[in-house]
């Protein structure tokens, strides 16, 4: 067990690279030095163009897409040398696959006392039997599951009963505020609404409710205009009922986006109308920006719109109540849609910045690692 004068080393464990400013990176960045060394580690592969965050250390195990997918036995067991090697003192595991291997390895460990702790940020995680039985072998090794919001905890506990509700913990994601600046008073544009949505072209995201109601928009706007950022396999038939319902030319679909902060920018209301969400990131960053948005009330959505000016909550798959709140905000003008903004831009500085984020799990290490010591599991260790 590391002593008052040293530093608590964590090991940050995700199956594979996504992007160089994903949330994770986001968090490791913001955890205290002077208390904690962290390690990033990917199973996966290391991305051709390379990944130097520079502040703290990053390890790919090297294992390929397909070795991700089914199960390795190379990788508990290289995980295991690492955790010897790094004389880690935590695991915080992001993602089921980086819980599971993690588990294996530390069982197999010399430093077989070494907490884990297990990061839950979307719904529906446990929801095939194959998965819950999984969880029936991992979670009682967990010392604590951190949900993304209430509704993914409520989620997590409703698969899994048998759970402690006292071991499944809140911590809210978080955004890089200095990345997603407050958007400048709206200036006359050609086309009025600018109407934007990103996420993924799936259909628990729920854009064709969302072309619907654009649909029904356009007649009373016609200079509208709807912008869709992101990717997937629905692209092309959402192309294809854009074009079925008539408003196929005032529909762009701009495909995976880098920079999100500048389309948010260009946009005058946000509309997120999910199936099932965890919180929702990319609602995050449009409130950041100063952008009204209308979302569905599901998953952890409610927890940032309630009692928010900027925010209006839908039920899921009803088109009459997008249409409805997307005509609500609109009516106010596109001066009373900035002044909203910058009020929501000021209650996602309050609750969801990044600072706030690395500060609880912060919290969350210092009480796992002080309920080893307690119990002497840790001298093992050494």
């Amino acid at each position: 067990m590391p002593s008052k004068s040293e530093k608590i080393r964590i090991l940050h464990l995700v199956p594979k690279f996504s992007r160089g400013s994903d949330t994770v990176n986001d968090y490791v960045s913001r955890i205290d030095r002077e208390r904690f060394e962290s390690v990033l580690c990917y199973l996966g592969q290391e991305p051709e163009e390379g990944f130097t965050p520079g502040i703290y250390p990053v390890r790919f195990l090297g294992f390929r897409p397909e070795e991700l997918k089914g199960f390795t036995l190379r990788i508990p067991l290289q995980l295991r040398s690492l955790l010897e090697e790094e004389k880690i003192d935590l695991v915080h595991c992001n993602r089921h696959k980086s819980v599971l291997y993690a588990v294996l390895a530390v069982t197999l460990s010399r430093r077989r006392g070494i907490p884990i702790v297990a990061s839950v940020r979307s719904m529906r995680r446990s929801r095939t039997f194959s998965r819950r039985v999984t969880n029936r072998f991992l979670f009682p090794r967990v010392a604590r599951i951190l949900a993304l919001s209430e509704g993914v905890r409520q989620d997590v506990l409703a698969a899994n009963r048998w759970l402690n509700p006292e071991k499944v913990r809140v911590i809210y994601n978080g955004i890089d505020l200095k990345r997603f600046p407050l958007r400048s008073p709206a200036h006359e544009k050609e086309k009025w609404p600018v109407i934007g949505h990103v996420g993924r072209l799936v259909y628990t995201k729920g854009q064709s409710y969302l072309l619907q109601a654009f649909a029904r928009l356009v007649g009373e706007y016609p200079g509208a205009c709807l912008k869709i950022a992101g990717d997937g396999p629905l692209r092309e038939e959402l192309q294809q009922e854009a074009a079925r319902l008539g408003i196929g030319e005032k529909v762009r679909f701009l495909g995976f986006r880098s920079d999100i902060s500048g389309f948010l920018r260009g946009i005058d209301l946000f509309v997120f109308p999910s199936l099932f969400e965890g919180l929702g990131l990319s609602m995050l960053e449009a409130l950041a920006t100063g952008v009204p948005v209308v979302a569905s009330g599901v998953g952890g959505i409610p927890e940032v719109l309630q009692g928010m000016e900027a925010g209006r909550l839908v039920p899921p798959a009803d088109v009459d109540a997008l249409v409805s709140a997307m005509k609500e905000f609109l009516l106010s003008g596109r001066d009373s849609l900035f002044d909203l903004g910058k009020k929501a831009r000021k209650q996602v500085e309050e609750k969801f910045s990044l600072a706030g984020v690395a500060r609880n799990f912060e919290q969350v290490y210092l009480a796992e690692i002080g309920s080893l010591a307690e119990r002497g599991v840790m001298s093992t260790m050494d």
